[in-house]
């Protein structure tokens, strides 16, 4: 029978193994920034595409929700029919009743904005150095622990 004080030095050696030689399955850990890059990229292609195509129309600031976000809520046409949009501001002060200038997909004008698209799509783009950096560095940590671990069991003498 294992004495309390001998199992948890078990598991702490248990635990320096695992860190000393990290498995692959450690870039797991980074699977949530990997989607999280895809989706970036996903969005930037899509607002980029929509930017090329993008057309302007003029809207009205009805609703403003101070507590989710700092969003406004506008109104707008687009050949006779009523869109909505929602967004929070960027640069203007917004207030309610002011016209503003709204960007819309002509395919689907319920994908609209108050920003170009072609900065909404610069803005997805914002995380994404981040993120790949630390996929990059979790990679390079596991090779460099795993080459050091080859290189110790290679000099370690025969007993």
């Amino acid at each position: 029978m294992a004495m309390p004080g001998q199992l948890f030095d078990d598991t702490e050696q248990r635990a320096r193994r695992t860190w000393a030689n990290p498995s692959w399955w450690f870039l797991f850990v980074v699977l949530p920034w990997t989607i999280g890059a895809i989706f970036c990229v996903h969005e930037w292609i899509v607002d980029r595409r929509v930017a090329s195509r993008e057309q302007t129309t003029q809207g009205i600031i009805t609703v403003h929700e101070p507590s989710n976000h700092n969003r406004y809520g506008y109104v707008f046409s687009v050949n006779g029919k009523a869109f909505t949009g929602w967004e929070s501001p960027r640069i203007d002060k917004l207030e309610i009743g002011k016209q503003v200038v709204v960007y819309y997909d002509p395919l689907n004008p319920s994908k609209n904005a108050l920003t170009e698209f072609r900065e909404l799509g610069m803005e997805n783009l914002g995380p994404l150095p981040l993120v790949l950096f630390g996929i990059g560095a979790v990679a390079w940590y596991i090779k460099t622990r795993r080459r050091k671990l080859k290189v110790a069991q290679v000099t370690r003498p025969l007993q």
